[in-house]
């Protein structure tokens, strides 16, 4: 029996380590950490979009000086872990930190931070998430056409059915690229949080990508996933979207991981899965670590 060629590499469209560290003191080679950096899974090195949580209870101000901290201090980490700064990108997730102030946008994208989550849930000053009806305010649109310019990557993962095809629209009047970095697909497990196979057309069609989470409630129905639902929803993106497919993955950021996948160093058994279901070893490095890279340098990241 052919052994499963695993991927030299990892890329990941989503992991919320940087304030799970903060928030624990792990070290970035930690067991306890779902995405581990150093992982010995993956020789060729692992790559994250490494997100800073909006925490709620907190006031937007205070979520802003909370973003410069960690950032700083995930930096840190990093480099004491000996990891090359390219390999971390920041992304920020809930965009209420900003208020209703568009040159705070500047100084988070001096911060180093390159992609950005508008929203988490409910509304804000920007417009609605996906537990909502409402699109974007005219301040959303504005701040959404700020980021373009600044080089800011729209991640439409939390925006309602209307904000995201507003962002899209303005990603597609600029000929710039989106992305949903940790989502499923709606026509396998019917979801707020999870796209619609119009809304993937899009953002496949705009050169963006779409990172399978592996948040359980949103792989399936039930609200309990295993490998096999992953393996599900990979397929059926990869089919009707090749280069657009990505691991999201949600790790350090949900507690509801499909039984078999825990963490980065149980993703070879991911591999070994989407080879079993047919996938060659091309297609398996495209979802792994290819078509993440290769956006990614066309963003130059």
């Amino acid at each position: 029996m052919k052994k499963t060629r695993i991927p030299a590499r990892l890329t990941v469209l989503h992991a919320d380590t940087p304030l799970k560290t903060e928030r624990s003191d792990l070290p970035l080679s930690s067991s306890a950490l779902a995405l581990r950096l150093t992982s010995p899974s993956f020789p060729g090195g692992i790559r994250a979009l490494a997100a800073i949580w909006c925490r709620e209870g907190v006031s937007d101000a205070e979520c802003l000086c909370d973003l410069f901290r960690f950032a700083a201090s995930f930096r840190r980490r990093c480099g004491a872990a000996g990891i090359p700064e390219e390999r971390v990108v920041l992304a920020v997730e809930d965009l209420r930190l900003i208020g209703t102030d568009l040159s705070a946008l500047d100084r988070i994208a001096r911060a180093g931070v390159r992609s950005v989550i508008p929203f988490w849930r409910g509304e804000n000053a920007l417009g609605g998430a996906w537990d909502t009806r409402s699109g974007l305010t005219g301040f959303g649109r504005a701040t959404i056409e700020r980021c373009l310019l600044l080089g800011l990557i729209p991640d439409v993962s939390h925006a309602s059915r209307k904000s995201t095809d507003e962002i899209l629209s303005v990603c597609e009047r600029a000929n710039r690229s989106a992305i949903a970095s940790h989502v499923a697909f709606d026509a396998l497990c019917p979801h707020g949080r999870n796209l619609t196979d119009r809304d993937a057309e899009k953002i496949a069609g705009l050169g963006g990508l779409i990172g399978i989470t592996f948040h359980s409630p949103h792989l399936s129905p039930t609200g309990h996933a295993a490998i096999d639902d992953a393996v599900n929803h990979l397929l059926y993106g990869f089919a009707r979207f090749p280069d657009a497919i990505a691991l999201g993955t949600d790790f350090d950021g949900t507690d509801e991981l499909p039984v078999g996948l825990p963490s980065t160093d149980a993703l070879p058994a991911l591999a070994s899965a989407l080879a079993s279901a047919g996938l060659s070893d091309g297609a398996i490095d495209a979802i792994f670590f290819g078509n993440a890279d290769r956006f990614f340098d066309r963003a130059g990241l």
